[in-house]
């Protein structure tokens, strides 16, 4: 009886897939404690968005200070007033430079990744069990940040 219940415990983390890891909802100081990478972005068929990822530039990276989320190394510095909602990613009172974007490329991974984290409803936040901040938006895209070290004071 003992075996076949372990058994069937077995069977049932097994087959539940992608939903058998331990993903949480991020807490501000998680967010804040350090600069977020990206490392993966596809869209709603699985695809890789390619836009975001610019041969020869530093990877699109977030920022979250308190209050604040800072979209760092586009052609453009963004920056809004965040705030959690449960696993919702709230922007608000955005504001965008407008450098002219010498290289097409950039001005394109400017403008997606734009799309990846505006629009409503909110997009989504988790940290999966390998520590990385996942965010899912509207449209079925999904990002992959991975955490690095903040700059030295």
């Amino acid at each position: 009886m003992k075996r076949t219940y372990m058994l069937a415990l077995a069977l049932l983390t097994i087959g539940s897939g992608s939903s058998a890891y331990a993903a949480s909802t991020p807490t501000t100081d998680q967010l804040e404690a350090h600069l977020w990478q990206l490392a993966r972005a596809t869209d709603a068929q699985g695809k890789r968005i390619d836009a975001l990822f610019v041969r020869g530039r530093e990877p699109y990276t977030l920022r979250f200070q308190p209050g604040y989320m800072s979209e760092l190394n586009l052609c453009n510095y963004a920056s809004s007033q965040y705030q959690l909602q449960g696993d919702r990613l709230i922007l608000e009172n955005g504001v965008v430079t407008t450098a002219g974007c010498i290289r097409a490329e950039v001005t394109e991974q400017q403008r997606r990744a734009s799309t990846l984290v505006n629009g409503r409803p909110a997009p989504t936040l988790a940290l999966d069990d390998n520590g990385s901040l996942v965010l899912r938006n509207v449209h079925g895209d999904m990002a992959i940040f991975k955490p690095a070290p903040l700059p030295a004071k």
